[in-house]
């Protein structure tokens, strides 16, 4: 993640160690791998106005610093790890707080916005994956063709919001990834 997040470690009894790491000097990024994250204990370090999860690696890194946003990069599904320490995350910000999700315009893509919405962030909107940003994607040339068999699942596909880029995605037979669109 990029954004003004800190957290503390629990010990081995699993209570929380006073000492904070503060990442919000981190301009470019914070990892942490599974053990520690299996052990972290997240807090917001200022008011954070938007959560944007970008699945993306080289989209991410792009994103530029900001204090009132926290960036996060997805890679995927997050794991249940991942999971417990956003859901921390989510209870921490503001009720204002506004949800983002800028991911492939294929299948993978819905799929994991979906999940997203579903599992941690309820009012998570789509961020540059509709039928405008489709369009000016093809108009670059930045697609790849859609696989018969991905269509017939494609097809059966509940995509919510994202029922029009779906819809555009069958009706041209092409599918964005994100890598094609770098900033």
């Amino acid at each position: 993640w990029k954004g003004a997040v800190e957290y503390c470690m629990t010990d081995r009894n699993g209570t929380a160690i006073e000492k904070k790491i503060d990442t919000s000097l981190n301009y470019y990024g914070t990892v942490i791998n599974a053990q520690t994250l299996e052990h972290a204990v997240p807090n917001l370090r200022n008011s954070v106005e938007k959560i944007i999860v970008i699945e993306n690696k080289a989209n991410y890194e792009k994103m530029q610093f900001r204090p009132d946003t926290l960036y996060i990069f997805c890679h995927g599904f997050f794991s249940p790890l991942e999971r417990k320490f956003l859901s921390r995350v989510v209870e921490l910000a503001g009720t204002d707080t506004e949800y983002f999700h800028w991911g492939d315009m294929d299948y993978g893509g819905i799929r994991i916005f979906k999940f997203l919405q579903k599992n941690l962030f309820p009012k998570l909107k789509p961020w540059k994956m509709d039928v405008t940003d489709y369009k000016m994607a093809l108009q670059m040339g930045a697609s790849i063709s859609l696989e018969t068999d991905k269509r017939e699942r494609f097809e059966q596909m509940d995509a919510g919001v994202l029922t029009p880029l779906k819809e555009a995605i069958l009706k041209n037979g092409k599918e964005i990834e994100q890598e094609l669109l770098l900033l």
